[in-house]
């Protein structure tokens, strides 16, 4: 065992009701009440506060059980069982658990099991256990992404007797500048949009398409030390589709954090941090 924990007595009785309240559901057993505030009043008219009470019915009658939580450092001794059978006949309950950090001696294990009450140890993995640290897979995660990325390629662009060529997978053309008569910078986006966007919905993949366009007003560009007037151009280019698609596996695995033993039930349960509680086989280990 470590010598630090990570919990306090009060979360251990918060695991064990999460641990008896996730077995138990398959089997009709419902947790009642835990904790400071579960508290009965006997025949005898004291009142009894349970550490984890449980309830199930058995097709005739509701059964309860009481399970006391011991979290310490010394073994559970008989005492803890004299104590529960006494409160379990004051309430009337007909069944009870005495789950503890570190286990119990010899004298309480023969006495429990004389008075009909079940054994748990439960405690925090450790360097000594066999478990510790021991990843378990749990399942497999198959990310599938469909991905289809349309693309309007761009080649060039054609100023009455001069055509300007560009790399269609750098997409400069969309950075590509005019100007009007004022020297104000003219740019060229929106018809490139609108050239990307027929192309498209042509859907001709592959084919080099050319499409005419008309200023609404005079525009100039500087090409090689002369200047162009600009009141129609050419766009051409090219549709692309491509499958982006991909397929990933992720394997899903938890760790071990606490360790559960049934002494007499002979079954032994391991607990991770997310709440994944596994039933370990001693032959094969798997889940």
């Amino acid at each position: 065992m470590s010598e630090t924990s990570e919990i306090n007595w009060q979360d251990y009785e918060a695991i064990t009701k999460y641990v008896y309240e996730s077995l138990g559901a398959q089997y009709g057993i419902k947790v009642l009440g835990y904790g400071n505030t579960c508290k009965l009043r006997g025949k005898s008219g004291v009142m009894h506060q349970i550490d984890v009470l449980t309830e199930q019915f058995d097709g005739k009658k509701s059964i309860r059980t009481a399970i006391e939580c011991k979290y310490c450092k010394e073994k559970a001794n008989k005492d803890i069982v004299m104590k529960l059978s006494e409160t379990m006949l004051d309430l009337g309950i007909e069944k009870g658990i005495i789950v503890c950090k570190s286990g119990f001696t010899k004298d309480t294990v023969m006495y429990a099991e004389h008075k009909g009450i079940k054994l748990v140890k439960l405690w925090e993995a450790g360097e000594s256990d066999a478990d510790y640290k021991k990843e378990i897979e749990f399942g497999t995660l198959d990310i599938r992404l469909n991905i289809t990325r349309t693309r309007a390629n761009i080649t060039s662009i054609t100023f009455g007797d001069k055509t300007i060529h560009f790399d269609p997978l750098i997409g400069a053309a969309y950075l590509f500048k005019l100007h009007d008569a004022s020297g104000r910078e003219v740019s060229l986006k929106p018809y490139l949009l609108e050239f990307a966007s027929e192309i498209t919905n042509r859907k001709e993949v592959l084919k080099n398409i050319s499409l005419d366009y008309s200023t609404d007003k005079k525009l100039f560009i500087d090409v090689e030390n002369r200047v162009l007037t600009v009141e129609k151009f050419s766009v051409t280019g090219f549709l692309t589709i491509d499958d982006l698609s991909t397929k990933k596996y992720f394997t899903l695995t938890d760790q071990v954090w606490m360790i559960m033993e049934e002494l007499f039930d002979k079954r032994r349960l391991s607990l991770s941090k997310s709440g994944l509680i596994w039933s370990f086989r001693e032959t094969d280990n798997n889940i």
